[in-house]
């Protein structure tokens, strides 16, 4: 009798001692059992947005954590009811990527009221949140002025106008871009000839802008544009009036990438979607399972200037990370 309840003991040992001993002494995490993450997304419609969620559930599954995802279809209303289902689900979690980042103050207020930490996956924040989780922008723009200071060097063009195609006001955030461009621009000795909103914030809008830009300011080198469709707009502008203007944009979208093939488009700031979706989790994970104080803060992820140097290997490594063509 002794023999077999020594047996039986030591079959328990090696059930559950053995396989914790095992994990702690490769250094591994054990993921925290139980776990639900609410994701809110602007919409699905677009590839950066795609590429973000990817980030958001590549990670939900890296750290065994449940997932769920609800998109808002571009619809603020419909943001604020989705963020409160997923508050009436219990979730531990939630992130948002807002289509209307003035309206989550209240629905924010009431997660934290809940329990529920909560992060921004870029766009920008209102209410108490924990993080946002947000691209560089104003570098961004310093890095697209910088590159058209190096195009013009050894041109005999020696004007030193430049244009900006600026986002909607209400994207706080992405206003940064603009204004690092034009920092730059004025560090740099150009002068902002023109600077329009594009609108709408569409290929269409970027052309007829462009064209705006083109009559105000003929003598115009440069131009930025600060979102990724309008970009390949105001180039495909250029190329119509057979101008000589150096046109970047902002975003790394697959448009943007064919036009650089294309050599339509000089070069693009490149944001880090999936960067920006797996960090709103890995911040989450900190709160959730390590106590970590986030409150307010502002996460900044790198942005890269991509030309026809380069475009083609930062496209390659993002299709490993996305699974999917960068273009």
């Amino acid at each position: 009798m002794k023999k077999k309840f020594v047996v039986i003991f030591v079959a328990l040992l090696l059930l559950f001692v053995v396989p914790a001993f095992l994990s702690a002494s490769k250094g591994g995490e054990q993921p925290k059992e139980g776990i639900t993450i609410g994701f809110s997304l602007w919409t699905m419609e677009f590839t950066f947005f795609q590429n973000l969620e990817k980030g958001v559930r590549d990670a939900c599954e890296e750290f065994g954590y449940e997932y769920i995802m609800i998109d808002q279809n571009s619809d603020p209303q419909k943001m604020v009811q989705d963020i409160n289902s997923l508050i009436g689900q219990k979730v531990d979690g939630i992130v948002i990527t807002p289509v209307d980042p003035g309206a989550i103050g209240p629905v924010v207020q009431s997660a934290r009221d809940a329990g529920i930490p909560v992060t921004c996956a870029d766009i920008g924040k209102t209410g108490p949140v924990n993080a946002l989780l947000i691209s560089n922008n104003y570098h961004g723009g310093e890095l697209a002025m910088e590159y058209i200071a190096k195009m013009m060097k050894g041109k005999s063009n020696n004007s030193k106008k430049v244009g900006v195609g600026r986002v909607q006001p209400q994207w706080t955030y992405a206003r940064g871009r603009g204004e690092g461009f034009m920092a730059k621009a004025k560090e740099l000795g150009y002068e902002v000839a023109s600077e329009i909103v594009v609108n709408p914030p569409s290929a269409e809008g970027g052309y007829d802008t462009m064209q705006q830009i083109m009559s105000a300011a003929p003598d115009v080198v440069g131009v930025f544009f600060a979102s990724g469709r309008e970009a390949v707009g105001a180039a495909n502008a250029v190329k119509a009036a057979g101008k000589d203007i150096i046109v970047v944009g902002y975003n790394g979208d697959p448009e943007e990438l064919q036009a650089i093939e294309d050599g339509v488009l000089a070069a693009t700031v490149a944001q880090q979607p999936w960067f920006i979706g797996y960090e709103s989790v890995r911040v989450m994970k900190e709160i959730l399972e390590k106590g970590k104080e986030y409150e307010d803060a502002e996460v900044p992820v790198k942005v890269e200037l991509l030309t026809p140097d380069n475009y083609k290997k930062w496209a390659a490594e993002a299709e490993k990370r996305r699974g999917a063509p960068a273009y």
